[in-house]
Parts: structure tokens; C-alpha cells; sequence
């Protein structure tokens, strides 16, 4: 994953790679969240777009921008891929911002997976 670095007020984007999946059933999902579902702590980060690098995923951008997610619905396994995700500072902290599961994948019948994202804000 790639960290930006981000004035208030930039855009910038971040690159994460999704694991290989082996294949199953139902859905596979892989999100990045600016802010965690039925949490109201806002960092300061909006999540605009996403480019699913994997051609069989569906992007798609969460209400108020809180969030991303590629998904797709099937059983075929898929290579490793990127996501990448467009992010501006609406009003973040000077310095590192952490989002301990901000980053998260489900594969229905597998279960959840969690990882951290980091992005740093600098004030002018």
C-alpha cells in the first residue's frame, strides 16, 4: 500500500494490494472506509473513487463518500490485484492518521479480513 501525504484540501490516491483468491461461493468483496460503518469519528478523509484493477469487480463509492469497495459476485478464483483508491483531506490531523481496519475484505463463507491504512496530513 502507498501512503499519501495530503494538505487540507488535496486529493491525492493510494494503491492496496487485494490477495489472490482461490475461489468459493458467493460474494467477494474488498473495501477501504474513510470512516467505519455506524462510527461517527471522522478523521478528516473522504474516499471520492476507486479503480478496481481487476476487470471482474464492481467499484463502488459509499454514501457521503465514507468509503470504498470492488466487489463482484461468483465463484472463479482471481489473481492478486490493486485497488486504487482516490482520497482528499477534508480536515485531518497534522501528521499520521491510522485507521486500524480501515481496510477489509469478505469472501462469504470464508469470513472477514482486516488490515490498517495510513495517510499523513500536514497543515499549512
Amino acid at each position: 500500500m502507498d501512503y499519501p501525504v495530503l494538505a487540507m484540501g488535496d486529493t491525492g490516491q493510494f494503491r492496496v494490494q487485494v490477495p489472490a483468491y482461490a475461489g468459493g461461493q458467493g460474494r467477494v468483496s474488498y473495501a477501504a472506509h474513510a470512516l467505519m460503518p455506524g462510527s461517527s469519528e471522522d478523521r478528516g478523509y473522504r474516499f471520492v473513487a476507486v479503480h478496481c484493477e481487476d476487470p471482474g469487480f464492481t467499484p463502488v463509492v459509499h454514501y457521503e463518500n465514507r468509503g470504498v469497495v470492488c466487489s463482484r459476485i461468483g465463484q472463479a478464483a482471481h489473481p492478486a490485484f490493486g485497488m486504487v483508491v482516490t482520497v482528499v483531506n477534508t480536515g485531518a490531523a497534522d501528521g499520521e492518521t491510522l485507521m486500524e481496519e480501515g481496510l477489509r475484505g469478505l469472501v462469504y463463507y470464508v469470513g472477514p479480513s482486516a488490515a490498517p491504512w495510513r495517510i499523513y496530513g500536514v497543515q499549512p
